[in-house]
């Protein structure tokens, strides 16, 4: 007999951190508040998404099981007990307004089972006004609601707010592990293996390069610019930036692109082992081998000065143009 299809999602490695929170289940001692923190596209949406099946499962003994009704209720976004935040604003925080809503709906007893989740995806951008607001529902919960949150790092949140929840980090997978999932969805195994060698373990930007066309061009831009500023070559490094100024949207991604690689390759000038941001690692070391602290400060800062550009209107053509030339003089 077949086995039954599983409703819960494929999570790749982060093994410590799945047997910490399936534990704390089996002991009832899941925690009302969870922050769950790691750089974009290494999972922390989809763990939340593991950690709402593992709280309601109806099967306490093997859940998430993804089998049963609620599991699959949550996977295709139809449990009355898991609510998500909606975004607002500029920087896609979440409002005060929103928050009250939410406090409200903490109130509220749940629909089924014992528990209602409410979660804060990327919350880098919640304003000190909101986290203020949720604070008294964080600090004094009401017995059936918890509390989800993800953001790239803890220090987002207000330090009132991140005392009174559990923190936990989302690691990227290694290189066979990301491959193994990104099989599992369904890529061509050469097309896998390309995106495992620009992102190696971040799922989540493997499926980006894989799916987005965009990305894909913005990458090997930022890869080759990356390349043409350890070479020093200005030329170069100008047909690359104003090659994606042709389009708003693949300028900014390219420059933030180019500023991971710059943050790696002076990381990579450091002891140490260190999880990589950008999508090249062999331009990236070879930029090392030119970095100093001094430089690093001044690339960085000009990329900045760009991206405010972009924010302030300015051409984007104009804006390359200036970029490469400060980067130049770095």
């Amino acid at each position: 007999m077949s086995r039954p299809t599983t409703a819960a999602p494929y999570l790749a490695g982060n093994e410590t951190l799945l047997q910490d929170l399936r534990h704390m289940r089996k002991q009832n001692r899941l925690p009302h508040a969870l922050l769950l923190h790691g750089e974009p596209g290494c999972g922390k949406k989809t763990m939340a998404l593991w950690f709402a099946m593992l709280t309601l499962c109806e099967d306490a003994h093997h859940a998430p099981c993804g089998q049963c009704r609620t599991c699959r209720l949550i996977a295709e976004g139809n449990h009355p007990d898991v609510m998500f935040a909606e975004h607002s604003g500029k920087r896609m925080g979440f409002s005060v307004e929103t928050v009250r809503n939410i406090r409200k709906e903490a109130a509220v007893l749940p629909n089924n089972g014992e528990k209602r989740l409410f979660l804060f995806c990327d919350a880098d951008g919640m304003s000190v006004q909101a986290q203020n607001a949720l604070l008294k529902s964080v600090e004094e919960p009401p017995p059936h609601a918890c509390f989800v949150f993800t953001a790239r790092t803890a220090h987002v949140l207000l330090p009132t707010l991140l005392s009174r929840m559990t923190a936990k980090a989302v690691f990227p997978v290694t290189k066979g592990q990301c491959t193994e999932a990104l099989l599992r969805r369904g890529f061509d195994e050469a097309l896998a293996q390309q995106a495992v060698s620009r992102y190696e373990g971040n799922i989540g930007k493997c499926i980006a390069f894989l799916e987005d066309e965009t990305i894909r061009k913005a990458t090997e831009l930022a890869a080759e610019c990356t390349h043409a500023l350890a070479a020093r070559d200005e030329y170069r490094m100008l047909c690359c930036l104003t090659a994606a100024a042709a389009d708003r949207d693949s300028y900014r991604q390219v420059l933030q692109l180019l500023d991971s690689q710059i943050r790696d390759a002076a990381i990579m000038t450091l002891e140490g082992s260190f999880d990589r941001l950008g999508c090249d690692r062999e331009g990236a070391a070879a930029l090392a081998a030119e970095m100093t602290p001094a430089r690093t400060a001044k690339m960085h800062g000009a990329i900045l000065e760009a991206l405010a550009d972009l924010d302030g209107n300015v051409g984007t053509v104009l804006s390359a143009t200036a970029l490469c030339a400060a980067l130049a003089r770095c």
